[in-house]
């Protein structure tokens, strides 16, 4: 194993990583800004420009007058030109009409909804030689929505949907099923929106159609109807996890802009889920009523309720696993979700690789009868299970594998010899009936079938036989779905489907009855007791090895066992005695300072500010909004100053950085207020205090009084070099975050980029101690803290590439490394010089991993 050298960071490092760090910081500040501006943030009224409504001068008006219409339009080819549906007036007189409102209203923004028939070229032309071509938007497919002050400023004001009986491909409109899902108001049978989910696309905008024939109280008055409409369709917004952008109105103009003003009022929560800096393409939300959306999410927040939401997508872990939002919380403008892969051998319940034998390597000592079953030699697979005509093998009871009234998955591969046209092959299964009894994963003619008695999912799919095939069936408990994936792939689900609840022993190569048989072979067969993920199944249809720690006791004969365990526990009394030579002699030669123990969130007599700024007194009560501003930059400046330097901060320097361009006298009654202020507020904590002294202002501290940049500090002034135990202890302090992330001032810049630096610095030691240690878990987190510090480090990226590496993940490891190549290139503005091989080749013998 080769030992890490660890390299300083030269000042060159230094000063790229600050003005990096800088340039991000105010990119950052520049994003939050803008997302309260997006356009998907945006709902709009569709309303009808009918033949009738055209006509009227107040339609117009309407339209031009207010800042969230949109417009619903027929057009059909005719001849050389497009014309409206059921009228003859010309579709380039209606482009024309609208060229004037945008050209008088500079801030007004226009979706227009197509429904379109014949060649669309024609009215491509027709729209490039109107007035308004130079006003269009056209979003590439695949890419987010911009903000509206975007879409202002570059006078990008009109955006064209179009749907319909076409031909052709447009460059200019929009086509709505690619961009926008869609629902009814009319569909009272409620029936979900088809999702684009884990087709790549991304639809970001969300649509109701048919809102004015959506089933209502009789009333003359729609005023009085009003919360019926905003419950519809906060309803609908919380079930897929978007705002609705455009509601579909019809011709009636004059009644729905109050229920828009209602469902403008209320707040709400977005924002993503993320893992390897892309969003994740399906998250299920374990809310009352299981929402399913992509990465991106956008729930509403009623008044006086509490919202949980709990994310989840098969094969990851979430942090936070569980967002809570009640009425007294202040709302972050977007919250960010990470999702870490779990181990592929998480919630295994049964490993069967049918090597001559028949063995759950996770309970080695049972035993399983069956009938007429052999193993053989694949030219493919090597050793597998023989299953033909009536034979069969008892896999014991259900609840071993953990199938009963739970999500789970099954996997293997297999091959049939013979595949029946009318009848079923049995892969697994019981011999029950009853509905959601019965349990069979078999081919029914032909077709992969996924059945829980009377509750079942068949694919489209048809097999062949004499190949190998790679199965996956996969239940999710929270959304009923049964999905089937052949090798890799998902051939089919369907959601609504309650779990399976029967008892009694399952078979491989038999279900239904035991007439049924596989007529093939059979090779590594897996359950797990939770849902695996669509990379986790890639990964197995590729056949990666599962890594399982089986505890398989040893047999050793009485006689020889009592001579081996007296040899074994000497050798361990010696090993102890050298352990604690080690140790003392260590302790002898050099001293380090007692672990750290950090207190409790809630822990009384604590100012935190690595992540979120936080003081919480001596009685155990957050203070930290006792703070104002300008009492909290005060406070933070003298704090960082006596880190820097023992004295303090100069009082000339806290005049000039917080009160720049004041008169003397003003500045030093503003400090004199704003210092008393602050003490006031510290007189609530025990052990720290402000002191003035030769001119410096200095917090002086206590035993009792606790600071994690403090502390972080004190380790990183430690000139005896850093244990392991001190090392980690410093992990723990900086977990929370960025320094003061959440807080910007011109000054804490040059702060931050010092302990980001020492921060890397650090964990870097840490990783290389891990790695010695085989620690690969504690490495990744590591990788990730330092990320968070500097999203552009090649040395954390190369880490979570190597540690991905060790564990068969190599396909992740180029996707991490590829992610990084698109990150870099957008913010250094050039190409990364290094391919995957090269990159991994340079950073392991720089790191000595």
């Amino acid at each position: 194993m080769v030992v890490y050298t660890h390299i300083t960071v030269d000042w060159m490092k230094f000063l790229y990583r600050s003005i990096l760090f800088v340039v991000l910081t105010q990119l950052f500040a520049i994003t939050n800004i803008a997302t309260a501006n997006d356009f998907i943030d945006f709902s709009f009224l569709v309303v009808e420009a009918s033949p009738t409504n055209i006509k009227k001068g107040k339609f117009w008006s309407f339209i031009k007058e207010n800042k969230s219409i949109a417009i619903e339009l027929d057009v059909t080819e005719q001849g050389n030109t497009v014309v409206l549906k059921e009228e003859t007036q010309d579709f380039f007189n209606f482009l024309y009409r609208i060229n004037n409102i945008l050209e008088e209203e500079q801030d007004a923004v226009i979706p227009i909804f197509l429904h379109y028939k014949g060649n669309v070229n024609t009215l491509d032309s027709l729209i490039n030689l109107s007035a308004i071509t130079d006003k269009i938007f056209h979003l590439p497919l695949g890419e987010a929505w911009p903000t509206t002050e975007y879409l202002i400023q570059a006078n990008r004001r009109v955006i064209f949907f179009i749907s319909g009986d076409y031909i052709g491909e447009s460059r200019i409109l929009h086509k709505l099923d690619n961009y926008v899902l869609r629902i009814s108001g009319d569909d009272v049978a409620g029936t979900r929106a088809t999702h684009h989910l884990g087709t790549g696309l991304n639809p970001e905008l969300f649509m109701i159609d048919d809102l004015d024939k959506l089933p209502v109280r009789s009333s003359q008055n729609i005023t009085n109807l009003v919360p019926d409409y905003i419950n519809y369709l906060l309803e609908n917004w919380t079930l897929y996890g978007k705002k609705p952008n455009f509601l579909f109105i019809g011709e009636n103009f004059n009644n729905y802009d109050i229920t828009l003003d209602q469902l403008n009022s209320f707040s709400w929560i977005s924002g993503t889920v993320k893992y390897a800096g892309k969003n994740l393409e399906k998250i299920y939300w374990k809310n009352p009523v299981v929402t399913v959306t992509n990465g991106k999410f956008s729930f509403p927040i009623r008044g006086g309720e509490e919202l949980i939401l709990s994310p989840f997508s098969p094969g990851f872990e979430m942090s936070p696993r569980q967002v809570v939002v009640t009425g007294e919380m202040e709302v972050p403008e977007s919250y960010s979700i990470m999702a870490t892969p779990i181990e592929l051998s998480e919630g295994l319940s049964g490993s069967f690789s049918f090597e001559d034998d028949i063995e759950n390597s996770l309970n080695p000592s049972q035993i399983y009868v069956g009938e007429n079953y052999s193993f053989t030699q694949d030219i493919e697979r090597g050793n597998v299970l023989k299953l033909p005509d009536k034979s069969n093998i008892n896999l014991g009871s259900t609840e071993t594998y953990g199938l009963r009234n739970s999500s789970f998955t099954v996997s293997c591969f297999v091959k049939f010899n013979e595949i029946l046209e009318f009848g079923d092959n049995a892969i697994i299964g019981n011999n029950r009936s009853g509905y959601r009894k019965g349990f069979h994963l078999i081919l029914r003619s032909g077709h992969p079938y996924f059945g829980l008695w009377a509750n079942d999912y068949i694919s489209d799919e048809v097999l062949k036989p004499n190949i190998w095939y790679h199965l996956v069936w996969r239940y999710i408990i929270e959304t009923g779905e049964q999905a089937i994936f052949l090798n890799g792939k998902n051939i089919g689900s369907s959601d609504g489907h309650p779990p399976f609840s029967g008892t009694g022993d399952i078979h491989v190569g038999s279900a239904l009855s035991s007439s049924t048989s596989l007529r093939g072979y059979i090779d590594d067969l897996y359950f797990w007791s939770r849902p695996l993920g669509i990379e986790e199944i890639n990964r197995l249809a590729l056949n990666e090895d599962i890594k399982i720690q089986a505890n398989k006791e040893k047999k050793i004969r009485n006689k020889e066992g009592g001579n081996i365990k007296w040899v074994v526990g000497f050798l361990v009394f010696l090993l102890m005695l050298l352990i604690v030579y080690i140790i003392v002699s260590k302790i002898k030669t050099k001293k380090y300072p007692a672990a750290i123990h950090l207190p409790l969130e809630n822990s009384a007599n604590q100012v935190r500010l690595f992540g979120k700024f936080l003081v919480v007194d001596k009685d155990s009560i957050d203070i930290s909004d006792l703070f104002t501003p300008k009492v909290k930059e005060l406070f933070l400046f003298i704090l960082t100053q006596t880190v820097k330097n023992i004295n303090g901060a100069n009082v000339n320097d806290v005049n000039e950085t917080l009160w720049p361009g004041i008169s003397s006298k003003k500045v030093a009654n503003n400090r004199a207020v704003t210092l008393n202020k602050l003490r006031r507020i510290l007189n609530r904590l025990e052990g720290v205090e402000i002191v003035t002294q030769n001119g410096f202002l200095l917090v002086k501290t206590g035993a009792s009084w606790f600071c994690d940049f403090f502390e972080a500090s004190k380790l990183c002034k430690n000139t005896g070099g850093v244990s392991k135990t001190e090392l980690e202890a410093f992990f723990e302090l900086v977990k929370g975050g960025r320094l003061l992330k959440e807080t910007e001032w011109p000054w804490l810049d040059e702060i931050r980029g010092h302990t980001g630096n020492q921060v890397i610095d650090n964990l870097l030691k840490l990783a290389t101690i891990y790695f010695k240690e085989n620690k690969l878990d504690k490495i990744d987190a590591v990788s990730r803290r330092i990320l968070d510090y500097d999203d552009m480090s090649e040395e954390a990226v190369y880490m979570q590439v190597m540690v991905l590496q060790k564990t068969n993940n190599m396909h992740l490891a180029k996707f991490n490394f590829k992610s990084f190549q698109s990150k870099y290139k957008e913010n250094m503005g050039e190409d990364y010089s290094f391919n995957f091989d090269g990159f991994c080749s340079y950073y392991s013998k720089l790191l000595q991993f």
